[in-house]
This record gives structure tokens, sequence and C-alpha cells, in this order.
């Protein structure tokens, strides 16, 4: 009877193994050849000056294609990567980096709640959400607002900087049953190419579009002797 149960329940086991990898399989395969099609591009990338930090923005534009969505639906995690620097613009040579941060957005679909769980991690950042909304996710998945990304002292009035954004997407194939599956389906991922924003350089002159950047200073006309009011000046290019 003992044994009769154990090879029963090898049986139901396998069964139910099959019928993952199976659907999994079908997933998988459609990912190589159309889930990103619409190339995922990063746009609208802004620099500001906020306390005494440059921060940057961006949006990830068509990055959840219906195959993505449905591995996020079935709860297997996915991340966005956004790889950011700010470099000086230097004329006949190769560009310096003067600072750079990493950034992780990771969303998990947790199926007993119905809710999404977001988190942003990144140098002197950590954000964790919930949200049931489909759209906010998505929303909070492909945008950076306001990530710091180097000092204001060690720009130089002087010089001409940029800030050039990439964003790798995964989807996290050690996930059940993404892990049968690794040794012969090819999960597919996606990367984007460098956007860059215009050039720019520190200005600590022009006081009066400050607000722009420093809200706070509109409150009081006081502030600490010698200090400056910085913005950024930027040049089309």
């Amino acid at each position: 009877m003992k044994l009769t149960t154990i090879l029963n329940k090898l049986r139901t086991q396998t069964a139910s193994l099959r019928q993952a990898v199976l659907l999994s399989v079908c997933l998988a395969l459609a990912l190589p050849q159309g889930a990103w099609a619409a190339s995922p591009t990063l746009v609208n990338v802004g620099v500001a000056a906020k306390g005494n930090h440059i921060t940057v923005s961006a949006v990830l534009t068509d990055s959840f294609p219906e195959e993505v969505l449905s591995a996020i639906e079935s709860g297997v995690p996915m991340t966005f990567t956004f790889n950011i620097e700010l470099r000086k613009d230097v004329a006949l040579w190769a560009d310096s980096l003067v600072g750079s941060n990493t950034v992780h957005h990771t969303v998990q679909y947790d199926s007993l709640k119905k809710v999404y769980r977001f988190t942003e991690t990144g140098e002197n950042i950590t954000r964790k959400l919930m949200t049931r909304k489909r759209e906010r996710y998505q929303k909070m998945m492909a945008m950076l607002d306001d990530i710091p990304l180097a000092p204001l002292y060690r720009l130089n009035p002087n010089d001409k900087y940029y800030i050039r954004v990439k964003a790798d997407l995964h989807i996290d194939r050690f996930w059940f049953p993404f892990n049968y599956l690794l040794f012969f389906v090819p999960f597919n991922e996606m990367e984007t190419t460098w956007a860059r924003s215009s050039l720019l350089s520190l200005d600590p002159e022009l006081e009066e579009t400050q607000e722009a950047f420093n809200p706070a200073s509109a409150k009081s006309n006081a502030r600490p002797p010698g200090a400056l009011k910085h913005v950024i000046k930027t040049f089309n290019q």
C-alpha cells in the first residue's frame, strides 16, 4: 500500500510539472520574435538642480508587450535596470565620467492579495509601494523621477556636461517554472540604446529662475552668507 501511494504521488507531481513546463514553453517561445517588437525607448530625459545634487528624470516607452504582462500576472518578478551617467563633454578626447547611479525597478504580482508590489532601489534611493491598478505599476516601473546623480560641487561652470540613460529589462528566469526551461528555451530580454540629454552647464548667476529647481527658496529670502543659487543651463544640440 505504501509503495502504491508513493507511485501515485509521483505520477501526480510529474503530470503537474509537464503542464507547467508546456505552458511556459508556449510563453517563452512567443517572446523572442515579438515581445519587444515596438523597440522600447527612453524619452524626455530631463535634468535639474535639486538641493545640492544634479537630478535626472526620464520615461521608458513601449516596455510592456502582452507577453510580458502575462508573465507578470502569473507572479514572475520583472526588473528594469536603469544605468544613468553624468559626463563632461570633452572636445577631441574621450568624455569623462563625473557621476553615476544604477536604479532598479522591480514589480511582482501577489495573487493572494491581488496587489502589485513595486520596489525602487539605487544609491540614496529606497522606495516600496503596493497598488491594485495595472496602469499605476506600469507608470512607476517606466518613470525615473528626480534621481540623484552627483553633487553640484563636482561641476565646473566653465565646462559642459550631458546626461545619458540606458535601460535593461529581465524576467527572473529561475522563477518556477522558468527554471525548468533554462537549458533549452532562450527567454527574451530587452536593452535600450543610450538616450542623451542636451549639453548643459552650471550657472550660479541666474538667480531669478532658481525657484524652478528649489521651491523652498521662495518661502524665505534669507540664506547663509556665501551660499550660491545654482541653476542648470542647457544648450540645444
